[in-house]
């Protein structure tokens, strides 16, 4: 298994997926601690999608393409799930500490 940090951006499989919750393969930002990852087989992720929806903070935050994040995408936020190790494919590249720091901003407004 590949070593995870916390703001890693990874390939992972979302298949099978139920109505309408997001599918297939694509990327995600990996938001579980150090900690968590060490410790549980699952990790805490929010998938990314190329479909692009202008101001729509907190449920989606856009991502700029880098590294081999082919497209600029939308991290949507409303999406967190916990997942399976084994459905990570491989880093792709991470966001950055700001960009982390929003994501986690809004995730904390759409908890309430």
């Amino acid at each position: 298994m590949m070593e995870l940090t916390k703001g890693d951006i990874c390939l992972v499989n979302f298949n099978p997926s139920k109505g309408g919750e997001i599918g297939k393969l694509r990327p995600a930002i990996i938001m579980s601690s150090k900690e968590e990852i060490s410790m549980l087989a699952t990790v805490i992720v929010i998938p990314l999608s190329t479909v692009i929806e202008d101001d729509a903070l907190p449920y989606r935050y856009p991502i700029i393409k880098r590294d081999k994040l082919e497209q600029k995408s939308d991290a949507c936020i409303y999406e967190i799930r916990a997942l399976s190790k084994i459905r990570i494919k491989e880093k792709i590249g991470s966001v950055t500490d700001d960009e982390l720091a929003t994501v986690k901003k809004a995730l904390c407004e759409i908890l309430g």
